[in-house]
This record gives structure tokens, sequence and C-alpha cells, in this order.
């Protein structure tokens, strides 16, 4: 586990510092930035959410650990919206929202995909789709509202009609009424969906590129956040899973993991995309990736063992 861990940290940020040397280059500016940005969260994402459905084959079994993966999830993003609300308070000249998005939000689909196949295999994907649902629906929603302020019902219509929301629509679509795609069709997702992690690690580093990272490094509230994040919600988390024993282990587990995964690079995305600060984002990210390497193994080793 530890080992997987490690080798997933420095894909992301060897990915990271493609992206660093592209701008340092001249290659891509701060504009082109953000542009390639918006073609991963408008094009290449709703895909990737597709296509996690696309490709399992329907069973009784998994529809039911699939039910309960979503209302395990719904939790804990319920639970960690509010803890989080209490744990990183509102100041006049910090960065609230970006800091709060990063704690609530995980880089679940890189980080935990790789842990949860590891964990469980194919099954172990299934449920991580599932999860990946729900972050979707929480962050498309609470999440751009958080980081916009923007809180009218008119925002959060607007928001259910992203494209990302739409693909959540069609892939579960597709699974519950076991269509399957023709493999033209099929091939096409999955070389689209393959794209979201190698481009959403080269923007962040972009992102990175623009400012000095050794700063973050000394920024004591960055910690803080990365210990929120990696530390104190996981093990809130594992707290409140513990005696769910009518839910199977394995979900509780994987559930976990990609609640504890580092901070999502989402959050810088979306602040390029909507003119926020996405350098203090990308700093949280850069850290949280980092630390997340001893944090990880530490949480999914300590909740084995006590369930």
């Amino acid at each position: 586990m530890a080992l997987i861990i490690l080798k997933q940290a420095m894909i992301m940020l060897l990915l990271n510092a493609v992206g660093i040397i592209a701008f340092r280059c001249g290659i891509v500016d701060k504009v082109g930035g953000r542009q390639f940005s918006n073609f991963i969260l408008e094009i290449v994402t709703p895909v990737l959410v597709v296509n996690a459905y696309a490709e399992v084959e329907y069973e009784s079994r998994l529809v039911v650990n699939l039910l309960w993966t979503f209302l395990l999830a719904a939790v804990s993003y319920m639970i960690s919206i509010a803890a989080v609300h209490l744990l990183i308070r509102r100041k006049e000249s910090g960065e609230t929202a970006i800091e709060r998005f990063s704690a609530i939000y995980s880089n679940c689909g890189f980080m935990g995909i790789p842990l949860a196949s590891a964990l469980l295999g194919t099954e172990g994907v299934f449920y991580a789709s599932a999860f990946l649902t729900v972050f979707f629906c929480f962050a498309w929603t609470h999440g751009i509202m958080l980081l916009t302020g923007q809180s009218d019902c008119k925002a959060l219509v607007k928001k259910l009609c992203s494209p990302t929301m739409i693909g959540i629509a069609i892939g579960l679509l597709l699974f519950f009424c076991r269509i399957r795609l023709p493999e033209l069709l099929q091939t096409t997702l999955d070389h689209v969906a393959g794209l979201n992690t190698p481009m959403a690690m080269v923007a962040s580093g972009i992102s990175v590129a623009q400012a000095n990272l050794f700063q973050a490094l000394r920024n004591p509230r960055v910690y803080y956040v990365s210990a929120v994040k990696l530390l104190i919600l996981p093990l809130i988390l594992g707290a409140v899973f513990l005696p769910l024993s009518l839910i199977p282990v394995e979900i509780r587990t994987v559930v976990l993991v990609l609640a504890a995964a580092p901070s999502a690079a989402m959050c810088t995305l979306q602040c390029q995309k909507h003119g926020k600060n996405d350098l203090y984002a990308s700093y949280i990210f850069a850290v949280t990736t980092i630390l997340s390497m001893g944090t990880m193994p530490l949480i999914v080793k300590l909740f084995t063992m006590i369930s």
C-alpha cells in the first residue's frame, strides 16, 4: 500500500513538472493555462464519468454495494463540510473558500482509483467510480458555490446542468439500463478519459510555475489546512465508519481511502476558471500531495487494524 501511494504521488509530481517546464519555456502562458483547464473541466471530466459506468458489467450484488457507496460517500461529504466549517474559520484577509474546498475535496480519481484497485481489484475501481460520482455532485454544486460565493437557486440549477453533471446522468443511465456502447465509441471514450490525469496534473503544474513553491513550504497556514485534510478529517470519518457493520468493510475502506487522498487538483483548475487565487490553491495541492505519502498508509493501516 505504501509503495503504491509513493508511486502515485511521484507520478503526480513529475506530471506537475511537465507543466512547470512548459510555462517556464514559454510554451504555455497564463491565458493558455486557463484554456487548458476549461478543456479538462468541460470535456474530459464528463467523458471520464460516463466511461467509468460504461465499462462495468451489471450485477445485482454490485448494485446493492453501489448504493451503499453512494450513501457512505454522501455522508462523508456532509460530515466533512460541517467539520471543515468549524475547523477552518473565516478570516478577512485569508483565502477561506480555497482552504475549505481543498480540505473537503480530495484528488480521489488519480490517487484513489489505483489504491482501490490494489485493495479490491476491478470491484474496487467500480466503488471508486461511485464515490467519484458523489464527489462530482458535491464539488460541482457546493464546491463551486463555495469558491464563487454564489448561493442562489438559479446558480444551483446552472451547476446541475454542467457538462459533468450531465455526464453523471448519462453514465448511470448506461449502467442501470445495461446499455453497451459500440466498440468504436467505447474506444474513443477510453482515449479521452485517459487524458484526465495527465492533463489535470500538467495544468496544475502550469499554475505552480507562476509562483514560488518554497513560499508555500514556509507558510504555516498551508500545513494547518493539510493537517485538517490528511489527518483530522480521515480520523473523524474512520471513527464514524467503524460501527457501521451493516455496510461491507471493503466499501468503508475504499471510501476512507478516497476521502484521505490529498487535496483535489480541481480546486486549482476551478480557481483558474473563475479568476480566484489559483496559486494558493496549487500550494495546498502540492504540499498535501507530498505529505499524503506518509499520512494515507497510516490512516488505512489504522482503520484496517481496528475494523
